[in-house]
Protein backbone atom coordinates (compact mmCIF):
# COMPACT_ATOMS: atom_id res chain seq x y z
CA UNK A 1 0.00 0.00 0.00
CA UNK A 2 2.80 2.51 1.42
CA UNK A 3 5.17 1.89 -2.29
CA UNK A 4 2.11 1.99 -4.06
CA UNK A 5 0.99 5.81 -3.15
CA UNK A 6 4.84 6.72 -3.12
CA UNK A 7 4.87 4.87 -6.71
CA UNK A 8 1.50 7.10 -8.02
CA UNK A 9 3.52 10.33 -6.69
CA UNK A 10 6.86 9.61 -8.19
CA UNK A 11 5.08 8.80 -11.57
CA UNK A 12 3.36 11.81 -11.83
CA UNK A 13 6.43 13.84 -10.96
CA UNK A 14 8.91 12.23 -13.20
CA UNK A 15 6.49 12.18 -16.18
CA UNK A 16 4.91 15.77 -15.84
CA UNK A 17 7.76 17.90 -14.63
CA UNK A 18 10.44 15.77 -16.66
CA UNK A 19 9.61 13.77 -19.81
CA UNK A 20 5.83 14.93 -21.19
CA UNK A 21 8.05 18.48 -20.53
CA UNK A 22 10.49 17.73 -22.91
CA UNK A 23 8.02 15.86 -25.51
CA UNK A 24 7.40 17.11 -28.72
CA UNK A 25 4.77 15.68 -30.53
CA UNK A 26 5.42 13.01 -33.42
CA UNK A 27 9.08 13.02 -32.01
CA UNK A 28 11.28 10.28 -30.34
CA UNK A 29 13.90 10.68 -27.67
CA UNK A 30 16.16 8.98 -25.45
CA UNK A 31 16.04 9.43 -22.07
CA UNK A 32 19.86 9.18 -20.26
CA UNK A 33 19.98 8.59 -16.32
CA UNK A 34 22.47 7.91 -13.45
CA UNK A 35 22.31 5.40 -10.74
CA UNK A 36 20.08 7.74 -8.65
CA UNK A 37 17.97 8.96 -11.41
CA UNK A 38 17.43 4.87 -12.53
CA UNK A 39 16.25 3.65 -8.74
CA UNK A 40 13.94 6.67 -8.76
CA UNK A 41 12.37 5.62 -12.41
CA UNK A 42 12.62 1.91 -11.25
CA UNK A 43 10.93 2.61 -8.70
CA UNK A 44 8.13 4.77 -9.71
CA UNK A 45 7.67 4.23 -14.02
CA UNK A 46 6.82 1.49 -15.84
CA UNK A 47 8.45 1.27 -18.98
CA UNK A 48 5.37 0.71 -21.39
CA UNK A 49 4.19 4.27 -19.33
CA UNK A 50 7.94 5.77 -20.34
CA UNK A 51 7.39 4.58 -24.09
CA UNK A 52 4.47 5.82 -24.66
CA UNK A 53 5.37 9.36 -23.74
CA UNK A 54 7.47 9.38 -26.71
CA UNK A 55 10.64 7.35 -24.62
CA UNK A 56 12.59 4.73 -27.45
CA UNK A 57 15.44 4.25 -25.26
CA UNK A 58 17.01 4.52 -21.80
CA UNK A 59 20.37 4.39 -21.51
CA UNK A 60 23.03 4.49 -18.14
CA UNK A 61 25.27 6.94 -18.26
CA UNK A 62 28.15 5.75 -17.30
CA UNK A 63 28.20 2.94 -19.60
CA UNK A 64 29.45 3.16 -23.09
CA UNK A 65 26.93 4.08 -25.37
CA UNK A 66 26.28 3.75 -29.26
CA UNK A 67 25.81 7.32 -30.86
CA UNK A 68 22.67 8.25 -31.99
CA UNK A 69 23.23 11.40 -33.69
CA UNK A 70 19.85 11.45 -35.19
CA UNK A 71 18.04 11.68 -31.93
CA UNK A 72 17.43 14.14 -28.79
CA UNK A 73 18.30 13.21 -25.81
CA UNK A 74 16.57 14.09 -22.56
CA UNK A 75 19.15 13.67 -19.65
CA UNK A 76 17.97 13.03 -15.83
CA UNK A 77 21.09 13.31 -14.09
CA UNK A 78 22.35 14.41 -10.36
CA UNK A 79 24.92 17.38 -10.50
CA UNK A 80 27.64 15.47 -10.20
CA UNK A 81 31.24 15.35 -11.52
CA UNK A 82 30.69 12.36 -13.06
CA UNK A 83 27.64 12.91 -14.70
CA UNK A 84 28.43 16.57 -15.85
CA UNK A 85 32.07 15.42 -17.33
CA UNK A 86 30.13 12.66 -19.33
CA UNK A 87 27.44 15.18 -20.18
CA UNK A 88 30.29 17.55 -21.33
CA UNK A 89 32.19 14.45 -23.17
CA UNK A 90 28.91 13.43 -25.16
CA UNK A 91 29.18 17.01 -27.13
CA UNK A 92 32.68 17.49 -26.92
CA UNK A 93 32.94 16.81 -30.29
CA UNK A 94 30.55 18.91 -32.94
CA UNK A 95 30.81 16.46 -35.92
CA UNK A 96 30.31 13.40 -33.65
CA UNK A 97 27.87 14.16 -31.21
CA UNK A 98 26.34 11.46 -28.87
CA UNK A 99 22.77 13.03 -29.91
CA UNK A 100 21.46 15.74 -32.29
CA UNK A 101 20.50 17.83 -28.80
CA UNK A 102 20.29 18.02 -24.81
CA UNK A 103 16.94 18.67 -22.69
CA UNK A 104 19.17 18.52 -19.09
CA UNK A 105 17.13 17.83 -15.81
CA UNK A 106 19.11 17.78 -12.89
CA UNK A 107 17.86 16.50 -9.66
CA UNK A 108 18.58 19.37 -7.18
CA UNK A 109 21.20 22.34 -7.42
CA UNK A 110 24.13 22.20 -9.53
CA UNK A 111 26.90 23.18 -7.77
CA UNK A 112 28.31 27.08 -9.41
CA UNK A 113 31.62 24.97 -10.63
CA UNK A 114 30.26 23.10 -12.48
CA UNK A 115 27.52 25.27 -13.47
CA UNK A 116 30.57 27.41 -15.20
CA UNK A 117 31.71 24.19 -17.06
CA UNK A 118 28.99 23.13 -18.47
CA UNK A 119 28.28 27.06 -19.59
CA UNK A 120 31.80 27.16 -21.03
CA UNK A 121 31.57 23.50 -22.78
CA UNK A 122 29.83 22.88 -26.48
CA UNK A 123 27.45 20.80 -24.59
CA UNK A 124 25.51 24.16 -23.83
CA UNK A 125 25.41 24.75 -27.35
CA UNK A 126 23.24 21.37 -27.74
CA UNK A 127 21.27 21.64 -24.73
CA UNK A 128 17.56 23.10 -25.55
CA UNK A 129 16.63 22.99 -21.70
CA UNK A 130 18.09 23.25 -18.39
CA UNK A 131 16.57 22.62 -15.51
CA UNK A 132 16.82 21.71 -11.91
CA UNK A 133 13.87 19.68 -10.47
CA UNK A 134 14.60 19.65 -6.79
CA UNK A 135 13.71 15.60 -6.11
CA UNK A 136 16.81 13.71 -5.22
CA UNK A 137 15.72 11.11 -2.78
CA UNK A 138 14.57 8.00 -2.80
CA UNK A 139 11.33 7.00 -1.45
CA UNK A 140 11.00 3.62 -0.13
CA UNK A 141 7.75 3.94 1.73
CA UNK A 142 5.20 6.87 2.67
CA UNK A 143 7.03 7.29 5.56
CA UNK A 144 10.48 5.90 4.81
CA UNK A 145 12.78 7.66 2.40
CA UNK A 146 17.16 6.82 1.30
CA UNK A 147 19.44 9.41 0.20
CA UNK A 148 21.30 6.17 -1.77
CA UNK A 149 24.47 6.87 -0.50
CA UNK A 150 26.25 3.74 0.04
CA UNK A 151 29.59 5.25 1.67
CA UNK A 152 28.08 7.69 3.84
CA UNK A 153 28.33 6.23 7.05
CA UNK A 154 31.61 5.11 6.32
CA UNK A 155 33.01 8.53 4.73
CA UNK A 156 31.16 10.31 8.34
CA UNK A 157 32.73 8.15 10.82
CA UNK A 158 36.48 6.83 8.97
CA UNK A 159 39.59 8.54 10.16
CA UNK A 160 40.64 7.96 6.39
CA UNK A 161 38.33 9.50 4.78
CA UNK A 162 38.67 13.28 6.18
CA UNK A 163 39.16 14.71 2.78
CA UNK A 164 36.10 13.64 1.49
CA UNK A 165 33.21 14.00 4.65
CA UNK A 166 32.86 17.55 3.87
CA UNK A 167 31.65 16.89 0.00
CA UNK A 168 29.44 13.79 1.26
CA UNK A 169 27.80 15.93 3.89
CA UNK A 170 27.37 18.90 1.20
CA UNK A 171 25.52 16.46 -0.75
CA UNK A 172 23.31 14.70 2.05
CA UNK A 173 21.98 18.13 3.34
CA UNK A 174 21.09 19.04 -0.42
CA UNK A 175 19.17 15.86 -0.64
CA UNK A 176 17.60 16.02 2.63
CA UNK A 177 16.17 19.74 1.43
CA UNK A 178 14.77 18.62 -1.64
CA UNK A 179 12.97 16.33 0.65
CA UNK A 180 11.68 18.89 2.74
CA UNK A 181 11.09 21.59 0.12
CA UNK A 182 9.27 18.84 -1.66
CA UNK A 183 6.83 18.60 1.39
CA UNK A 184 6.70 21.85 1.65
CA UNK A 185 8.40 22.05 5.13
CA UNK A 186 10.52 24.93 6.84
CA UNK A 187 11.62 22.85 9.94
CA UNK A 188 13.52 23.62 13.38
CA UNK A 189 16.92 21.44 13.08
CA UNK A 190 18.38 19.59 16.15
CA UNK A 191 21.21 17.59 15.72
CA UNK A 192 22.93 15.02 17.79
CA UNK A 193 25.10 17.47 20.26
CA UNK A 194 28.41 15.65 20.95
CA UNK A 195 29.44 14.71 17.17
CA UNK A 196 30.64 18.05 15.63
CA UNK A 197 30.39 16.61 12.66
CA UNK A 198 26.34 16.32 13.11
CA UNK A 199 26.49 20.32 13.67
CA UNK A 200 28.35 20.97 10.36
CA UNK A 201 25.59 19.13 8.44
CA UNK A 202 22.79 20.44 10.87
CA UNK A 203 23.71 24.23 9.15
CA UNK A 204 24.58 23.51 5.97
CA UNK A 205 21.15 22.03 5.73
CA UNK A 206 20.03 24.71 7.24
CA UNK A 207 21.72 27.02 4.83
CA UNK A 208 20.45 25.16 1.87
CA UNK A 209 16.59 25.46 3.62
CA UNK A 210 17.44 29.20 4.04
CA UNK A 211 17.69 29.31 0.32
CA UNK A 212 14.29 27.74 -0.36
CA UNK A 213 13.29 29.98 1.96
CA UNK A 214 13.99 32.73 -0.22
CA UNK A 215 12.56 31.34 -3.34
CA UNK A 216 9.56 30.61 -1.84
CA UNK A 217 8.55 32.65 0.98
CA UNK A 218 5.46 30.59 2.07
CA UNK A 219 7.79 27.35 2.87
CA UNK A 220 6.61 26.34 5.86
CA UNK A 221 3.82 28.40 7.11
CA UNK A 222 0.51 26.51 7.83
CA UNK A 223 -0.57 27.51 11.27
CA UNK A 224 -0.85 23.87 13.43
CA UNK A 225 -3.08 23.59 16.69
CA UNK A 226 -1.70 22.68 19.95
CA UNK A 227 -1.17 18.78 20.18
CA UNK A 228 -1.32 16.54 23.04
CA UNK A 229 0.28 12.99 22.70
CA UNK A 230 0.57 9.90 24.69
CA UNK A 231 3.63 8.43 25.06
CA UNK A 232 3.74 4.40 24.75
CA UNK A 233 6.69 2.47 25.24
CA UNK A 234 8.88 0.60 22.75
CA UNK A 235 12.50 -0.84 21.86
CA UNK A 236 14.14 1.38 19.57
CA UNK A 237 16.08 4.47 20.87
CA UNK A 238 14.67 5.93 17.97
CA UNK A 239 10.77 5.66 18.77
CA UNK A 240 11.77 7.60 22.34
CA UNK A 241 13.76 10.23 20.67
CA UNK A 242 10.53 11.06 17.82
CA UNK A 243 8.14 10.96 21.08
CA UNK A 244 10.56 13.22 22.79
CA UNK A 245 10.70 15.88 19.78
CA UNK A 246 6.87 15.93 19.49
CA UNK A 247 6.23 16.71 23.29
CA UNK A 248 9.77 19.36 23.15
CA UNK A 249 11.29 17.04 25.80
CA UNK A 250 14.59 16.60 24.17
CA UNK A 251 17.30 17.56 26.31
CA UNK A 252 18.98 20.95 24.43
CA UNK A 253 22.31 19.47 25.73
CA UNK A 254 21.82 16.81 23.73
CA UNK A 255 19.71 17.96 21.23
CA UNK A 256 20.43 21.59 20.26
CA UNK A 257 18.97 23.72 17.89
CA UNK A 258 21.08 25.03 14.97
CA UNK A 259 21.19 28.83 15.61
CA UNK A 260 18.10 30.30 16.96
CA UNK A 261 15.47 28.34 14.87
CA UNK A 262 13.72 26.71 18.15
CA UNK A 263 10.36 25.11 17.85
CA UNK A 264 8.19 24.13 20.46
CA UNK A 265 5.35 21.84 19.59
CA UNK A 266 3.15 23.18 22.37
CA UNK A 267 3.13 26.55 20.64
CA UNK A 268 3.75 28.13 17.32
CA UNK A 269 5.60 24.91 15.20
CA UNK A 270 6.72 25.48 11.44
CA UNK A 271 4.88 22.83 9.82
CA UNK A 272 3.43 21.53 6.68
CA UNK A 273 1.71 23.79 4.65
CA UNK A 274 2.04 20.81 2.11
CA UNK A 275 1.98 20.65 -1.66
CA UNK A 276 0.04 17.28 -0.69
CA UNK A 277 2.88 15.88 -3.55
CA UNK A 278 3.18 12.29 -0.94
CA UNK A 279 -0.12 11.96 -0.47
CA UNK A 280 -1.95 14.00 -3.48
CA UNK A 281 -3.70 11.02 -4.34
CA UNK A 282 -5.40 9.68 -1.02
CA UNK A 283 -8.48 10.31 0.34
CA UNK A 284 -9.85 12.88 2.26
CA UNK A 285 -9.59 11.26 5.39
CA UNK A 286 -5.70 9.77 4.83
CA UNK A 287 -4.25 13.34 4.01
CA UNK A 288 -2.19 14.67 7.05
CA UNK A 289 -2.91 18.68 8.09
CA UNK A 290 -0.65 18.54 11.25
CA UNK A 291 3.45 19.65 11.33
CA UNK A 292 5.85 16.31 10.91
CA UNK A 293 8.90 15.41 12.36
CA UNK A 294 11.70 14.64 10.15
CA UNK A 295 14.87 12.19 11.63
CA UNK A 296 17.54 11.47 9.53
CA UNK A 297 20.16 8.76 10.12
CA UNK A 298 23.64 8.75 8.92
CA UNK A 299 24.00 4.56 8.46
CA UNK A 300 21.29 1.97 7.91
CA UNK A 301 17.49 1.68 10.08
CA UNK A 302 16.27 -1.15 10.72
CA UNK A 303 12.46 -2.59 10.20
CA UNK A 304 12.05 -2.14 13.34
CA UNK A 305 12.72 1.20 13.20
CA UNK A 306 10.62 1.73 10.44
CA UNK A 307 7.70 0.54 11.63
CA UNK A 308 8.36 3.31 14.50
CA UNK A 309 7.24 6.12 12.40
CA UNK A 310 3.88 4.46 11.85
CA UNK A 311 3.64 3.63 15.11
CA UNK A 312 4.25 7.07 16.49
CA UNK A 313 1.75 8.99 13.79
CA UNK A 314 -1.06 6.16 14.33
CA UNK A 315 -0.77 6.70 18.02
CA UNK A 316 -0.25 10.87 17.70
CA UNK A 317 -3.26 11.25 15.10
CA UNK A 318 -2.25 14.57 14.30
CA UNK A 319 1.86 14.71 14.19
CA UNK A 320 3.24 12.74 11.15
CA UNK A 321 6.92 10.86 11.86
CA UNK A 322 9.31 10.57 8.38
CA UNK A 323 12.51 8.84 8.96
CA UNK A 324 15.55 8.45 6.41
CA UNK A 325 18.80 7.09 6.27
CA UNK A 326 22.10 7.74 4.07
CA UNK A 327 22.08 4.29 1.87
CA UNK A 328 19.62 2.24 0.43
CA UNK A 329 17.68 -0.53 2.34
CA UNK A 330 19.04 -4.03 2.86
CA UNK A 331 18.02 -7.25 4.30
CA UNK A 332 18.40 -6.57 7.93
CA UNK A 333 16.34 -7.07 11.42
Amino acid sequence: KYIDCMSILFSAEIMNDVIRKAREKGKWKVLVVDKLSMRMISSCCKMTDIMSEGITIVEDITKKREPLPSMEALYLITPSDESVDVLIEDFRDPRNPQYRAAHVFFTDTIPDTLFGLLTKSRASKAMKALTEIHVSFLPYESQVFSLDRVDAFQDFYSPYKADVKNNMLERCAEQIATLCATLKEYPGIRYRGEYKDCATLAQMLQDKLDGYKADDPTLGEERVSEQTYQLSRWTPLIKDIMEDAIEDKLDPKLYPYISQRQVSSKSSAPSSARYGNWHKNKGPTEMKTGPRVLVFIIGGVTYSEMRCVYEVTQANGKWEAIIGESHPIVSRQ
